[in-house]
């Protein structure tokens, strides 16, 4: 009798690892949000429907980058993020460097493709307001090799707007375009357009007719003061795709593992038209 209640106890508290470690996050990162926290929620655990997947983490600066998806019961997605510890604001590169994370295959209806991660150390144009050293964080909805096929001689493509039905209130196109990256455009009512130092602001990107990724650009000096911000996103008339649209987007720190949270929060499914 005592051998069997042992062993009990031991498929017991293997079973309960096993279940710990499933709620676990990879590569040492945490999923709470900065927000979250000092609301006094939990992002995710395993009594919430809701369930994270993470990219393979990369390294940069002293740290590292780890996308990740958050979807609902149904596989929905409703946040898509990049988490970087604070480490990665230090001994970054002299040049400009970039990664390329994409998101676990199969998890939130795979409409986030991947995250393309730039850290400009001089900044870019237009130097009097982007001039400063910053990270743009790109979140794709196309696959990387369609990125790569943004060659510089597909003027007509990059020329290809969209309709103004799915352009957001108050955005602009931004002048010229990107090879390997798309049309920026920018929000009409950003502090820096208007004579504020640059600190954050959000920008959509466009190719052949469509937005095709959702950019949060934000400071170094910026994330050094901790921020914790829920930012609303203009929305336009409609859009192109079928999918899961940000609401808004998060830019915090969490001492609960000493990281920053740049994410697409409150995703909505929206028919394309």
């Amino acid at each position: 009798m005592k051998r069997t209640h042992k062993l009990l106890a031991l498929t017991l508290a293997a079973g309960m690892l096993s279940f710990l470690q499933a709620c676990q996050k990879d590569d040492g990162f945490i999923s709470q949000s900065g927000v979250e926290l000092k609301k006094g929620k939990a992002s995710a655990n395993c009594a919430n429907p809701e369930r994270t997947f993470y990219s393979s983490a990369q390294s940069i600066g002293n740290g590292r980058a780890q996308a990740w998806v958050t979807e609902n019961r149904d596989g929905e997605p409703v946040s898509a993020g990049l988490t970087i510890s604070a480490g990665a604001l230090y001994k970054l590169p002299d040049e400009t460097t970039g990664l390329v994370l994409e998101f676990p295959k199969g998890k939130g209806r795979n409409f986030y493709t991947f995250v393309m991660l730039d850290w400009n150390p001089q900044g870019h144009e237009p130097p009097q307001i982007y001039g400063l050293p910053h990270f743009d964080v790109h979140f794709y909805i196309i696959p990387d090799e369609e990125r790569l096929a943004m060659t510089p001689d597909k003027i007509g493509e990059f020329e290809n707007l969209p309709g103004s039905g799915y352009v957001p209130a108050g955005y602009f196109r931004g002048p010229g375009f990107v090879p390997f990256m798309g049309v920026h455009w920018l929000d009409g009512t950003s502090p820096e357009l208007h004579g504020a130092t640059f600190t954050k602001t959000f920008i959509w990107g466009s190719y052949d007719g469509e937005f095709v990724f959702w950019e949060p650009m934000l400071t170094r000096d910026y994330l050094l003061t901790h921020p914790n911000d829920l930012v609303d996103i203009p929305q336009p008339a409609t859009y192109k795709r079928d999918g899961w649209y940000p609401q808004k987007y998060e830019i915090s720190y969490s001492k609960y593992g000493n990281k920053f949270i740049i994410a697409l929060r409150d995703l909505q499914f929206r028919q394309g038209q």
